[in-house]
This record gives C-alpha cells, structure tokens and sequence, in this order.
C-alpha cells in the first residue's frame, strides 16, 4: 500500500478537526468512515464459525446502545 493512502484518513481526520462548514464536515466524516471501513475489512483474515458468530454478537451489541 502506498504511503500517501495509508494516510489518507489521518489527512481527513486533520481536515475535519478544522473544517467549520457543517456539511463538509460531514462529507469528510463518511469519507474516514469509508477508508477505516475498507482497512479493517483488508485486515480480517478468513475466519471460522465461531468468530463470525462472536462478531455478529458483536455487532448487534452496538447496534443496540
């Protein structure tokens, strides 16, 4: 992966602890969502059974607060 991607959520992030424009701001939120979103999913090997469940549990957990 090139060093300018893998950065590119922390440049957004920078961006965005500054930006005073509500809707940019909003724009760069679901871009760093977008990216972190897409790394993780680069980064979870092929699980079992049981870390699918556990996940999902996981998910439903967060769903729910």
């Amino acid at each position: 992966m090139s060093e300018q991607k893998k950065e590119l959520w922390r440049e957004l992030c920078e961006q965005a602890a500054v930006e005073q424009d509500p809707h940019e701001l909003h724009e760069l939120v679901r871009e760093v969502i977008r990216l972190l979103e897409a790394k993780e999913q680069r980064s979870q090997k092929p699980s079992s059974s049981t870390d699918s469940t556990t996940q999902t549990a996981g998910q439903f957990e967060s769903t729910q607060r």
